[in-house]
């Protein structure tokens, strides 16, 4: 990051002498016709123009605060315009962002005046110009509907009216202004010494005629230069976008009106701009148009059947692509592309490109999920945020964990905020490996918050076309350039994942959000499958939810970037939906024929169950099928549990405990030792605060220092039916643990039943284990399959790795046998140099002060092994607990003979009456199995993720490549 005064002041600090001669030359651009009035209506929570009180406005004076941080208000201006004010502009000025309406409620305008860093000097200062509000004699009276989100990344300052006033511009001293902004950029940022002279002359000639009030000479002056012409052959595709986070330092109530600001803005460039190009990459807030504001929405659809405005994301939301499921993702792209075509008639060839610039790093299997939904092309910026190592490659292939490929541009830049000058242009130049394509993309126009580009941008860029110094601009679409870049030699291809060297936090963050997500996507499946096994359409029932859902896996509302608002909104939501899905299948499980009163066990998972379940304080034993459901039988007497003070076992392994409560010896039945050097160490870490982003960055440098371990106050062991269980409670300053160490009857896996009490301040709760069996990679569990990563430290890119993403299970190996930590609920974990260590819990301070303060309950576990696939099953065991209804009767709905092949997805299809079925290879080899299913079904056809038929299929003989995707479509 540079200099934090240059990254907030800019040009400002940079070059305070000529940011003085810019200030003096836009004093003149804009004079005073005659000064408005102001009226306000202040809120804590929007109105809408339809429920004004009219009657409730007073009066405003310039310099008045309207309200604070993410406080709503209306502004009412009125005036009296004079005669001869044809070409005369209305000037408001805010700190903050505004939608303007007439006073029939027609949308018109939208200003913003957000400091975005590295922001150029406006030419109208403080002030902006409503270009679409018809001036004409008389009264005028427009309304704002106005807000302050901040400053920056702080709760700083205040919403603040400046005035408004019915202005006149002087266009040459307006062109002036851009003649001159655009070369002194360009005269900072060359190394081209003649022509940083060259230009440094013409610009202090320019100002010297400016001060004789001699603006043709001025602009005279610098005229030739803007004319030389470009000696590059590089080309920049240059197009407008606005990246809108769908909740951030905001929550989704604001963003719903910044997408407004931002559409109507774009929309009148569209207008008034005749070859300016723009971009929108989120379906949802589309969405959020047709509902609210369909008038600019049938805009929207206009300009992109004018081939004006680009759809260039087939996500419905910029998702994180860690943390959801790989259904989640899947999701994303069918109800994303289903909307874009039924909206806008987009065909699949519309939308080749996924458009994710600042997601936190991209799952190993997101070239397979991207190629199966109908995108080939990628497009993100991330990697450029690095913070040990610097990505080699801008333009290249990436290649996932299955083999499928996708082509990737990272716009050199390293920015989805260009401000599109000549600073910008040439650093990205300097940094990319592949200019001798000579092309790439460059993404401009405010964002994060919104905004798109400006007066600046399309000044600045408009001068820059074909300007010596300079590579070419030319306005395209990403799509545009992403066809001609596919024509080209891409020398260079990645395997794997797309690791970012940075934000390792946010795996771990707002842990509630996390596992609540984890639930409701599990939950989700459960209703898709019950819907199929009795016979009914869930589509209508489930599709709110599921976009709620996607919506939630923004990339930062799931990582747990945001406000505490958007925190506590999230878990609020997720609530909601897990109780309207518990109510929904019980309904469905109600359907289930029920031949018999005794209680049954359903299994809605892929893998053959056979585990203890408590019923009314009994334990029973549920043997069921995949899909199926069978009757509980009689728990009967369990041998083989026994404990002293220091061990716990069940016969299958007998664990050890010392003082600490760590595990120091697990022996199994072979009486083969799995324990290296202690196990479930709990352990306390500072995680100081990392500027500016704390719940985003864990400081690699609490490696370096040694925790605190835990060591129970309370320790009680007893046998409770078919398992023995060791209590163990933790106490601390004013937080605590409570964990039962758990061994079931006939089982390997070692169970941690914990409910926490957190109430720390930037420190860390981590459970460490150093197991006996450990290879040079360890396998992490991701979307639909797993991927290897190096435990070993032997350079910087492999040091850099220190926090990785798992999902359900994370295991290393070696010769002599394996070993597993899984999780029903975490993601962040360590795996390096003999150690793996899971990350429970964190407490930044930013941007929720508040962040995962309380009390949590979640379960991991561990488990040695000899085969892979039987970590896999306890991963769905852990995560996907068995349903008990009365008496009820269903036979396997799906079932495959090979158990690395998982049947992760039963539901019905998204059009006609036929069913879908999605099964994915999890072991990483190649496989044949056959598909058993009770579904009625008179043909079989392979499809793509967007179930799209390929070809018909044959359930008996499947083949799968290594961790290949298959969805299959059952109709007739």
């Amino acid at each position: 990051m540079p200099n934090l005064i240059t990254w907030t002041f800019g040009l400002a600090a940079e070059d305070p002498r000529e940011y003085r001669r810019l200030r003096r030359i836009r004093e003149r651009v804009y004079s005073r016709v005659t000064e408005l009035s102001a009226e306000v209506i202040r809120s804590s929570e929007p109105i809408a123009f339809a429920d004004l009180d009219r009657s409730a406005f007073t009066p405003l004076r310039p310099g008045a605060t309207f309200g604070r941080t993410l406080d709503c208000a209306w502004l009412r201006i009125t005036g009296e315009i004079p005669a001869d004010s044809e070409g005369n502009v209305v000037m408001l000025g805010i700190r903050g962002e505004g939608l303007i309406y007439l006073p029939d409620g027609t949308v018109v305008d939208a200003i913003s005046r957000v400091f975005q860093q590295g922001d150029l000097p406006h030419s109208g200062g403080r002030f902006r110009p409503l270009h679409q509000v018809r001036v004409a004699p008389g009264p005028i009276e427009i309304y704002a509907d106005v807000a302050y989100n901040g400053w920056l990344l702080y709760e700083l300052g205040r919403g603040t009216y400046h005035g408004a006033f019915l202005g006149r511009r002087d266009d040459e001293t307006y062109s002036l202004y851009y003649d001159y902004l655009t070369l002194l950029v360009l005269a900072r940022s060359t190394t081209d010494a003649p022509l940083t002279a060259n230009l440094r002359l013409a610009l202090k000639t320019a100002w010297s005629r400016f001060t004789a009030h001699d603006i043709p000479a001025a602009r005279a002056a610098l005229a030739p230069h803007l004319a030389a012409t470009s000696e590059s052959d590089f080309v920049y595709s240059a197009v407008g976008h606005g990246h809108l986070d769908m909740a951030w330092l905001w929550p989704l109530r604001e963003t719903r009106r910044k997408a407004a600001r931002t559409y109507t803005r774009a929309l009148n460039t569209i207008d008034a701009t005749p070859d300016y190009l723009y971009g929108t990459s989120q379906p949802q807030q589309l969405e959020w148009m047709r509902q609210q504001h369909p008038a600019i929405f049938e805009r929207v659809k206009k300009a992109v059947a004018a081939g004006r405005l680009e759809l260039q994301g087939s996500f419905w939301v910029e998702t994180d692509t860690n943390l959801p499921g790989g259904e989640s993702l899947v999701r994303q792209s069918l109800v994303g592309r289903r909307f874009l075509a039924d909206e806008f008639g987009l065909q699949p060839e519309d939308m080749r490109l996924c458009w994710l610039p600042d997601t936190f790093g991209y799952s190993g299997n997101l070239p397979q999920i991207l190629t199966k939904s109908g995108m080939d092309w990628f497009q993100t910026i991330k990697l450029a945020w690095n913070k040990v190592t610097v990505f080699p490659h801008r333009t290249f292939r990436w290649e996932g964990i299955d083999g499928s490929s996708v082509l990737v541009h990272m716009p050199p830049e390293g920015d989805y905020n260009s401000r599109g000058a000549a600073d910008g242009l040439l650093r990205g130049l300097a940094q990319y490996p592949e200019k001798a394509l000579n092309t790439a993309l460059l993404v401009y126009g405010s964002g994060d918050g919104g905004g798109g580009p400006g007066e600046i941008h399309l000044e600045v860029t408009g001068r820059e076309h074909d300007l010596r110094g300079l590579p070419k601009v030319v306005y395209s679409t990403a799509s545009a350039f992403f066809r001609r870049l596919e024509t080209m030699h891409v020398a260079h291809t990645h395997r794997g994942e797309l690791y970012l060297e940075t934000h390792q936090g946010t795996y771990t963050t707002q842990a509630q959000i996390k596992r609540r997500n984890r639930i409701v996507e599990r939950k989700l499946h459960e209703a898709e499958a019950l819907a199929v096994m009795v016979g009914t359409d869930s589509g209508a029932e489930l599709r709110q939810h599921w976009r709620d859902v996607l919506l939630g896996h923004f990339h930062d509302i799931l990582p747990g970037s945001s406000i505490a608002r958007v925190n506590r909104e999230a878990i609020e939501t997720l609530t909601r939906i897990e109780g309207e899905l518990d109510d929904y299948a019980a309904e469905l499980i109600d359907r289930i024929p029920r031949p018999q009163g005794d209680l049954a066990a359903l299994n809605l998972t892929s893998i053959p169950r056979r585990e203890h379940v408590q019923v009314d304080g009994d334990w029973q034993v549920a043997t069921v099928n995949p899909y199926a459901s069978a009757l509980l039988e009689p728990g009967g007497e369990v041998e083989g549990l026994t404990f002293t003070a220091d061990t716990i076992s069940n016969g299958e392994l007998t664990l050890r405990f010392v003082a600490s409560g760590e595990i120091t010896s697990c022996v199994d039945a072979s009486g083969a030792q799995h324990a290296a050097n202690g196990m479930n160490r709990l352990v306390l870490h500072r995680d100081p605060y990392q500027f500016p982003f704390d719940a985003w960055d864990i400081g690699q440098k609490y490696l370096r220092r040694t925790p605190r371990t835990l060591r129970p106050s309370e320790v009680e062991t007893y046998i409770d039916g078919p398992r023995v269980v060791r209590r163990q409670v933790y106490r601390w300053g004013r937080g605590s643990i409570t964990q039962l160490v758990v061994l079931e009857a006939g089982s390997q896996l070692v169970r941690f039943e914990t409910t926490i009490n957190w109430r720390e301040r930037h420190h860390m709760l981590r459970t460490e284990f150093r197991p006996v069996h450990y290879g040079d990679t360890a396998k992490c569990e991701i979307q639909f399959g797993h991927i290897e990563r190096t435990t070993l430290e032997r350079d910087d890119v492999e040091r850099a790795q220190f926090e990785v993403v798992a999902h359900r299970w994370i295991a290393t190996e070696d010769s002599g046998g394996g070993f597993a930590l899984l999780n029903d609920g975490k993601y962040g974990h360590r795996a390096k140099s003999g150690l793996i260590s899971l990350n429970l819990l964190r407490s930044p301070t930013f941007p929720d002060k508040t962040a995962d303060r309380g009390i949590h309950r979640l379960t991991y576990a561990f488990r040695p092994f000899t085969d892979l696939a039987d970590v896999i099953s306890d991963g769905y065991r852990l995560n996907n607990p068995l349903l008990l209804a009365q008496g009820i009767e269903q036979h396997s709905l799906a079932a495959v003979d090979q158990r690395g092949v998982i049947v992760e997805t039963i539901k019905r299809a998204e059009t006609g009456g036929g069913v879908i079925l999605r099964l994915y290879e999890s072991l990483g080899a190649p496989t044949t199995t056959s598909l058993q299913t009770t579904i009625p079904h008179a043909t079989a056809t392979e499809t793509d993720l967007m179930e799209q038929p390929i070809g018909a299929i044959d359930l008996e003989r499947l083949e799968f490549t290594p961790f290949e995707i298959k969805t299959i479509l059952l109709e007739g």
